[in-house]
């Protein structure tokens, strides 16, 4: 599914679960931990060679993260915040013989981003639904991007992260956030050889869009 399909759908679930939001927000620290889902939507990287081809491809999984902002007025805020997911990777592994096989193998995934938020409607609205954008990293490690015999480069990248989201209030300190992100970077996996630097190669760069969709409960630091 395309990035502007998915934000589409991101707004449409935002408005649908939105809720009324007259609380006043300047000068506020909130702190958000959630749950959600992992979702990429591209293989991480491809291989082309003259005889044969393979794909690296992450795998949807949990995801658990954090966020921290600060409301610098009722229609903006900054905020800063990072996630963890464990999702498996499947890859083709090549036995003595040179016959490849897919197999999965664990991988950690590292997620985190800065960004602007904006109130998107009016303050005035009974609705509230919330724009953000900003630099992005990204990192992998575990099992599955560990070799014997290669050593594999390009496991941190930058990028963007877009968001929307919603919240639901409980009390006058707490509430309940709805989000869908979207990570957008670029993948360089390389492979280099620890004896033989003519094997090294490097996958075919893909551009990435990582969406993850999670429930927040929020705490006002200082309601």
């Amino acid at each position: 599914m395309s990035t502007v399909r998915m934000l589409a759908l991101a707004s449409v679930v935002a408005v649908a679960a939105a809720s009324p939001a007259r609380a006043q927000l300047a000068g506020k620290f909130i702190v958000t931990p959630y749950v959600g889902a992992y979702m990429p939507s591209t293989d991480v990287g491809r291989f082309t060679g003259t005889a044969a081809g393979f794909t690296v491809k992450q795998k949807t999984a949990p995801a658990l993260g954090a966020n921290l902002s600060y409301w610098l007025n009722d229609r903006m805020a900054i905020e800063g915040g990072a996630l963890y997911s464990g999702s498996d990777v499947k890859h083709p592994f090549f036995s003595e013989t040179g016959t490849p096989s897919l197999i999965t193998e664990h991988a950690n995934l590292w997620l985190g981003a800065a960004k602007l938020m904006m109130q998107v409607l009016p303050p005035e609205s009974d609705f509230n639904l919330r724009f953000g954008i900003g630099p992005a990293f990204i990192s992998r490690s575990g099992s599955a991007y560990k070799d014997d015999n290669m050593k594999l480069t390009g496991l941190t990248d930058v990028g963007a992260a877009m968001s929307l989201c919603s919240r639901m209030a409980l009390t006058s300190s707490t509430a309940l956030r709805l989000r869908v992100e979207d990570y957008v970077y670029r993948t360089k996996l390389g492979f280099e050889s620890y004896t033989t630097p003519s094997d090294n190669f490097s996958l075919d760069a893909r551009t990435q869009n990582d969406f993850v969709v999670s429930l927040g409960f929020q705490i006002f630091l200082n309601p």
